[in-house]
């Protein structure tokens, strides 16, 4: 059998595929301009017409001829279009509509009403719309605290609630308040534009907040680098509205144009759908001799197509099934149980137990709101944790070969030689011990395409007497307000996808790590990115 037969190869032709047919540039309709790339730009000139228009499907027919031709098949499932996603009239830009509850159920849309989660929080993005660095606080009952510091015509982001209170000031200057913002139900993106009249508030999406120092400057004040940001940023505001009515809800978090996920993506059309995957890296059943316990090299790592697996007379033979089952529709989130063997696990905590775990944090700090432990382990730790990020490449459907750093003369047409994941995160919760809701996702600093987490496959270590599930507090469904609790499990695998089929961030992958009540408990992250890790 062809080793990945399942796994389709992403290539150059994928990476570029801006969801645009016409992009404008020019010395007014600039609102596209800075998210092209050098190379794009070259083919958009502007001499005497207000604006150009540059064809970006012909341009990439004649570019990626060759690549295209590379790609392996997809399967009859990877061509059957998510039926959520639909054009939005007067563009070339598909978005993934919110599905009616009633079809998680199988049921009539119409049928099922949707139940209003009890947790009331969100994400916030707030976005620097000046061309100097500013400071973004959470305003809170005991005096700001410092959230992030924005470079010009970037954006940050937190979890919030309702009625939290944010400000924007001058760099390491708390008191000199440049835009103040009070979080609304459901709204997710804040911006702060000192070329709004100052002392007045504004109810627009634009602001969303009072505009205080700096307000009413002139956008004439602007270089033309700077006058392209500011309109790509008054684009994508009023792309984002047009998106969440669209949509029935969703916030844009993004930057327009955004491609979609280059990396599949298993449908979630229905609570229980199955998906189905075999792989030949099969679970280890008893531990290899400890000479074939070592480091591996990047040549050690690599290994062809028609290579047998290693250490096959220490692991179950032939395939080994996997059933990779939704438990949530929106957020889309799945399990795998049995993902990891007894052998497996206790090698990895074995592994763990040489290291030193760290205190974990938060955006490089330490918080309140996460009071676990943390330590690495990477791909070439050994032969065995080679084998879980193979067979999690499967999984996902992804070439192994990603999930490692490369030769030269490896995916050729792939534009890094870099991996695009993180190393595998272990993490120990002891009793009491949490993660409070998060995202696992950034805002994107930049008006490019950025790349940023778009999936994780979670591993559960060990069996939790008590406590210690992973929590969506907002997940659709229709029967609770409660949230969705995934217990751990000792070799149980999750899988949850934080960007959606359009590219935007998914809003409801907010989630907990739930205290531990009895016992303790070892968990781990394998973050993936898209299109690459940047």
């Amino acid at each position: 059998m062809k080793r990945n037969a399942y796994l389709a190869l992403p290539v150059l032709a994928t990476l570029v595929n801006v969801p645009l047919t016409l992009l404008f540039c020019g010395t007014r309709k600039v609102a596209a301009q800075p998210v092209l790339t050098e190379a794009l730009v070259g083919h958009c000139t502007n001499d005497d017409a207000e604006m150009c228009v540059f064809d970006l499907e012909s341009y990439l027919d004649s570019q990626l001829k060759d690549d295209q031709e590379k790609v392996v098949p997809e399967t009859e499932e990877d061509n059957d279009l998510d039926p959520n996603l639909q054009l939005i009239p007067g563009t070339n830009f598909k978005a993934y509509v919110r599905a009616d509850i009633s079809t998680f159920y199988g049921k009539e849309p119409g049928s099922r009403r949707e139940k209003k989660p009890d947790f009331r929080g969100q994400a916030g993005k707030f976005v620097n719309m000046s061309p100097e660095r500013v400071d973004l606080w959470w305003d809170g009952p005991s005096g700001p605290v410092l959230n992030d510091s924005l470079r010009p015509w970037t954006s940050g982001g937190t979890s919030c609630f309702p009625n939290h209170k944010f400000i924007f000031t001058k760099p390491e200057k708390p008191d000199e308040v440049l835009c103040r913002m009070t979080i609304v139900p459901d709204v997710a993106v804040y911006y702060c534009d000192p070329f709004l009249p100052p002392y007045e508030f504004h109810t627009d999406a634009r602001a969303r907040g009072e505009q205080l120092l700096g307000g009413g400057r002139s956008l004439d004040s602007l270089s033309a680098e700077d006058r392209a940001h500011y309109d790509a940023h008054v684009y994508n505001l009023e792309f984002g509205e047009v998106y969440k009515k669209f949509t029935g809800g969703s916030e844009w978090l993004t930057m327009y144009p955004k491609n979609p996920p280059r990396h599949k993506i298993w449908r979630a059309d229905y609570f229980g759908q199955e998906h189905y995957v075999q792989t030949l890296e099969t679970q280890f059943i008893e531990i290899p001799p400890a000479e074939e316990i070592y480091e591996l090299s990047r040549f050690d790592m690599r290994r062809g197509e028609d290579e047998s697996i290693a250490l096959s007379e220490n692991r179950s033979p032939g395939l080994m099934n996997i059933t990779i089952k939704a438990l949530s529709c929106a957020p889309r989130a799945f399990e795998i149980k049995n993902f990891l063997s007894d052998i497996e696990v206790d090698h990895i905590l074995d592994i763990v137990q040489q290291k030193e775990l760290e205190r974990s944090t938060t955006n490089g700090h330490l918080s309140s709101t996460r009071t676990s432990t943390t330590t690495w382990l990477s791909r070439n730790s050994d032969l065995i944790v080679d084998a879980v990020f193979r067979r999690v490449a499967d999984a996902l459907r992804i070439n192994e070969a990603l999930l490692r750093d490369r030769d030269a003369d490896e995916l050729e047409n792939f534009p890094t030689r870099s991996r695009i994941n993180e190393d595998l995160q272990i993490v120990h919760y002891d009793v009491g011990q949490e993660y409070q809701a998060h995202h696992d996702f950034s805002m994107p600093k930049e008006t490019l395409d950025v790349p940023g987490r778009s999936i994780n496959l979670c591993l559960y270590l060990n069996n939790v007497i008590e406590g210690g599930e992973t929590s969506f507090p907002r997940w659709r469904n229709a029967e609770t307000g409660e949230s969705l609790k995934v217990k751990p499990e000792k070799g149980k695998a999750m899988i949850f996808y934080m960007v959606n089929p359009d590219g935007n961030l998914d809003d409801l992958t907010q989630h907990a790590a739930l205290p531990v009540i009895a016992g303790e408990k070892y968990f781990a992250n394998i973050w993936i990115h898209d299109p690459v890790r940047s």
